[in-house]
């Protein structure tokens, strides 16, 4: 029997989309600001990337920052971006939230949790700022997600205190929950993680875009605004083919 490894690209516009697609593509992870770890999309950015038939997974951030502490707004706002995102069709929300003492905020993940029935839930990197790394998986097995993305709480998922990490999670609990690496994935150490045992990896695929400098310097956001990251078609292609060797 053969097994389909997949190949999750995060993207954020629809050139991205369209390159990752053509470059095969699983999965498609939808979110706007990639430079700033990706934040909830727009509708009209989704609806466009539907009509292109792959399967959607919806980013529900509403802000920047590493806290993942959402105000009662905060989690209201995103509450109502999910509603519009259910009425478009997506295959799956990719969400989490923290307390102010790093752990899972089981209050709010619960909510999200009923309000996207029966569509599947991935818990982001938020876990990998948690105090309490392997009690906080078992927290969110708990609560109902079936995925998460994580780099071993390592900057990058390649480093090797987080390969033992990861490899640890998908031996303790791969049975329980699906195990997707992320951050800094490429054709260089990709298969590397799948020999650990996991099924599907996440990465952007992208190179970097410079746009055109203005003369006065001035900058619009608290990012590089010198660049935006697109998706490679042929650097999708050519993981989706190590994986699947």
């Amino acid at each position: 029997m053969v097994i389909n490894r997949m190949l999750e690209v995060c993207v954020d516009s629809l050139e991205s989309a369209i390159n990752a697609i053509h470059g095969g593509a699983d999965e498609l992870e939808v979110c706007s600001s990639l430079n700033e770890g990706g934040l909830t999309p727009s509708a009209g950015l989704v609806r466009k990337i539907k009509c292109l038939k792959p399967k959607v997974n919806v980013m529900i951030r509403c802000r920047i920052g590493s806290d993942f502490c959402y105000t009662d707004i905060e989690m209201d706002t995103m509450l109502e971006d999910i509603e519009v995102f259910k009425g478009i069709g997506v295959d799956r929300f990719v969400f989490g939230a923290l307390t102010n003492t790093q752990q899972i905020d089981e209050e709010n993940c619960f909510k999200m949790l009923n309000l996207v029935i029966p569509t599947p839930v991935t818990f982001h990197r938020a876990i990998d700022v948690c105090q309490d790394y392997l009690n906080s998986i078992n927290t969110i097995i708990k609560l109902g997600f079936n995925r998460v993305l994580t780099s071993g709480q390592k900057q990058s998922a390649d480093e090797k205190d987080a390969v033992k990490l990861i490899e640890s999670l998908v031996e303790l609990y791969g049975e329980q929950i699906e195990v997707m690496p992320g951050a800094g994935i490429n054709n260089d150490n990709a298969i590397m993680f799948i020999n650990l045992g996991c099924k599907i990896i996440h990465s952007s695929c992208k190179k970097i875009r410079y746009l055109n400098k203005v003369e006065n310097n001035l900058s619009m956001g608290t990012g590089d605004s010198e660049h935006v990251y697109v998706s490679d078609e042929n650097i999708v292609r050519l993981i989706k083919k190590l994986i699947n060797r």
